[in-house]
Order: C-alpha cells, then sequence, then structure tokens
C-alpha cells in the first residue's frame, strides 16, 4: 500500500464538509493509496510548510502533496513570499527523499482572487514542472465563468459532488505517480 501525506488549507481538509469528505477521501475509495489528511482551514503556505517541517512522518510515507496559497492571497501576501515556502517545501522534500506533488491551484468564482491565483499557477508551473509531479484538477471544477460558479458553495470552496468529481478525476493520476 502507498501513502500520501497531504497538506494543505480547507481545500485539502474538505471544508465545509469534513476530511471524510474531501477530494482525498475519494481517492482513498478509489485507489490502492491511503490519504493522510493534513488539512487544516485557513492556513497560508508559511504555516503549512511549518507543520510539514516540524512533525516527523511514518517511515512508510514516502510521498507529499501539497495544496496552498489561496489562504496567502485573501491575507495580502506577495506572490514571492509563497514561491519562497514553495521552495522552502521542495528542499525539505528533496533534504527527506520525499516525492513531491504539488496540486495547483484551484481558480475559483472570484475574478479579483483568480488574477492572483493564475499568477500563482503560472508560477509553480514554470519553475516545479521539472522538479515536482503538478496535479491540476481544474477540468474537475470547470473551465468556464459558469461552471466555476455553478461548482463553489462561496466562491471558493466546492460542493460536495465537485470534491467527489475532483478525487475521481485524481485518483488514477496519483495513482500513476505513486506506482513510479
Amino acid at each position: 500500500m502507498h501513502y500520501i501525506a497531504c497538506y494543505g488549507d480547507s481545500l485539502v481538509q474538505g471544508f465545509p464538509f469534513g476530511p471524510r469528505y474531501s477530494w482525498t477521501a475519494e481517492v482513498e475509495r478509489l485507489t490502492k493509496i491511503k490519504m493522510l489528511n493534513y488539512g487544516i482551514c485557513g492556513e497560508c503556505c508559511d504555516d503549512i510548510v511549518f507543520r510539514v517541517r516540524q512533525y516527523a512522518l511514518p517511515a512508510y510515507v514516502q510521498h507529499i502533496l501539497f495544496l496552498g496559497g489561496a489562504n496567502d492571497i485573501l491575507q495580502g501576501r506577495k506572490l514571492d513570499a509563497i514561491m519562497h515556502d514553495y521552495q522552502r517545501l521542495y528542499e525539505f522534500c528533496q533534504e527527506k527523499n520525499y516525492s513531491l506533488c504539488i496540486v495547483l491551484p484551484f481558480i475559483s468564482a472570484d475574478e479579483w482572487m483568480n488574477r492572483h491565483l493564475l499568477n500563482l499557477k503560472q508560477e509553480l508551473e514554470v519553475y516545479f514542472s521539472e522538479k515536482a509531479f503538478l496535479l491540476d484538477v481544474q477540468p474537475a471544477i470547470g473551465l468556464d465563468a459558469g461552471e466555476r460558479k455553478r461548482a463553489y458553495l462561496d466562491g471558493v470552496h466546492p460542493l460536495a459532488k465537485i470534491y467527489t468529481a475532483i478525487g475521481e478525476y485524481a485518483a488514477p493520476k496519483l495513482q500513476a505517480w505513486v506506482d513510479e
């Protein structure tokens, strides 16, 4: 069995439904992967990276999944600071021999936020495309504005059926990644 330690904010945690109804739980149901959900609502990348680095994972965990950035944007953190946190995460994973999956930011139903999320997404793609497994689940959410508007409870957090769709979309991709 493979294990993935899943770090992030509310979008990993499964807000407002909880970890048992998150997209990571759906991946676990559909694969032979145990998804350890360490998502905490409201956290910024620096807090999440601190937790990754501070608390030891069991020896059988070889894969880390990371999704963050939306709260950083809402808190007014600069793109350079967010990218610095991602770089620190990458260096830690290299040091500890963890395989890293970066889940690219979900594009929301809020156009102001989307400008910042798209900038972050582009920076992550440019910088980490050769260094980590990049997982873009946006096709499961929807690409056009109408689909995105219907996908979210509050413009940022997906409906339960969208968390399920994200998990269904991500499951074969994550299974292939851990099987490499």
